[in-house]
């Protein structure tokens, strides 16, 4: 997964190169802003602050919708790639929990003035396992705060009314333009770290299991033949719990190493 990073710069670096959805449009590009029409005219310092600040919110709303719709369309692009690097369907159990999200660090030190603490490595059960009706998708995690729905102009009073009030609302739309843009990209590089940490941080707890380092969560079952009210009438009641969540085993001496083999080619022999 150490590729993701690479993907999202790619992404980023293509973002303008899409198939657009033919039933959907994209928001308005910078022109749209920059020329409002108003019929009045005159500045004082108080215009100037309020064009240069409606200016740089309108732009950065309209350049985050414009690029957020660029990066919607690279990863429509890349939804098969996507799909097979994150596949949370294999990490859903037979009971129908997702497993729980480990994070590790390592060599990790904690200094005060009286004593010196370090470990190689720390692991930390970030969100504990949890029952799904379907299988997570890259999709929640990647699209979240990339909206892309457009921007309306400010009224009248808002708007530039001469040459040189449109020069003032120009550079703040510009700037704010630009702005909005790279926060989209801090965005999808957020998204993309989040959904990284969450998918290995369950490859991890598969991992640690099959060493003995931490336990399995364990889910009771009951079943009722026929429950309900004189209103209604449940027949084959099911109800499954998570009794005890996945803890760590602390005790090192259950632990068992993952021995793995690797075949030797026939030139090796």
């Amino acid at each position: 997964m150490k590729k993701s990073g690479l993907m999202l710069w790619l992404l980023i670096l293509t973002g303008s190169a899409w198939a657009q959805e033919p039933e959907k449009k994209p928001p308005p590009d910078i022109t749209a802003y920059l020329n409002p029409s108003n019929p009045h005219k005159g500045m004082s310092e108080t215009v100037h602050q309020m064009l240069t600040e409606a200016g740089h919110t309108l732009g950065f709303r309209g350049g985050k919708a414009q690029r957020a719709w660029e990066l919607q369309g690279a990863l429509r692009h890349k939804e098969n790639i996507l799909s097979t690097l994150y596949d949370f369907r294999t990490l859903i159990s037979p009971q129908g929990w997702l497993p729980p999200v480990i994070v590790s660090a390592q060599d990790i030190a904690h200094i005060t003035d009286d004593h010196i603490r370090s470990a190689s490595r720390i692991y930390h059960i970030l969100s504990p396992e949890r029952f799904v009706s379907h299988p997570p998708s890259w999709r929640p995690y990647l699209m979240a705060g990339l909206s892309t729905t457009t921007t309306a102009l400010p009224d009248n009073a808002v708007r530039p009314k001469n040459g040189e009030q449109r020069t003032v609302w120009r550079k703040a739309i510009e700037k704010g333009w630009s702005e909005g843009r790279e926060s989209a990209d801090r965005i999808l590089e957020a998204n993309f770290h989040r959904l990284t940490r969450d998918y290995t941080g369950m490859l991890q707890y598969s991992t640690l299991l099959q060493q003995g380092m931490i336990t399995p969560p364990r889910v009771t079952e009951q079943q009722q033949t026929v429950v309900g009210t004189p209103d209604q009438l449940i027949l084959g009641d099911k109800i499954k719990r998570l009794k005890q969540r996945a803890q760590f085993n602390i005790d090192h001496l259950d632990w068992q190493p993952i021995i793995t083999t690797e075949k030797k080619s026939n030139d090796g022999q």
